[in-house]
């Protein structure tokens, strides 16, 4: 299915997203930030709407970069993708309210740092999964109320292994809703600091990687691959810090 634009409104403010039914899209970034970047930033606001279970079969979700906005993750063939993608073989329901889903499983870790050249998907180090506590962390709330989560995605660039890192809010059993200038205001920040958030800027992973030979990034590419629960995308951004 498209990927289609699903515009919700609170508190009399219209918040138009990128609603993901077993699809994907791109979006090209601006020619000021191009491709020599030496480090950047994605980032959006993100909610799911409620399939009235969970999910079982490792559900896949993807956030990064690619070159180009066609062969993009998730099309049969990649030219060039990397970025964060989820491998969790359950993702929890929680009835709330609000209505949440938490990647859950076994094993720690939830989120990988990860490529994806034609049709070879390699998956690395974890960027994210259990706290020191125990407690699964990676969270999505109910689209349907003001309970909107932040993910960042930092990509430093190496010769060969880029470096990634991951900020995400916010924390299983918290509720809070981040707002677009809150959102807004930390996007820049070498170290965002939100009520709730997890900064795993210490929690790093690395990915080889050869643009000169598979393509250069220029784009934001995002995919899921279920059509039951639906994510939602707002205020899609990307900043270059150097």
């Amino acid at each position: 299915m498209a990927t289609l634009i699903k515009a919700r409104t609170f508190s009399s403010v219209v918040d138009n997203r990128a609603q993901l039914s077993n699809s994907n899209f791109a979006r090209l970034w601006s020619s000021d930030i191009g491709t020599t970047w030496n480090k950047i930033r994605i980032g959006f606001r993100i909610s799911m709407t409620d399939s009235g279970g969970s999910m079982s079969s490792t559900p896949k979700f993807a956030f990064g970069i690619s070159s180009g906005t066609s062969n993009i993750f998730m099309d049969a063939t990649t030219t060039h993708w990397l970025g964060a993608l989820s491998n969790m073989s359950i993702w929890t329901r929680t009835a709330g309210p609000p209505v949440q889903y938490t990647m859950n499983g076994a094993a720690g870790a939830s989120i990988f740092a990860a490529k994806k050249i034609n049709t070879t998907t390699t998956i690395g180090s974890a960027l994210a999964g259990l706290s020191g506590s125990g407690t699964f962390i990676v969270t999505l709330r109910d689209a349907t109320t003001a309970n909107r989560g932040v993910i960042f995605l930092d990509i430093t660039k190496g010769s060969p292994n880029f470096t990634l890192a991951v900020t995400i809010y916010p924390w299983a059993n918290s509720s809070t809703d981040v707002s677009v200038a809150a959102y807004l205001t930390q996007l820049s920040i070498a170290v965002p600091s939100l009520p709730d958030h997890v900064n795993y800027e210490g929690t790093t992973a690395t990915v080889a990687v050869d643009e000169a030979t598979n393509g250069y990034f220029n784009a934001i590419n995002i995919a899921w691959d279920r059509s039951d629960a639906l994510i939602e995308i707002s205020d899609i951004a990307v900043v270059r810090f150097s």
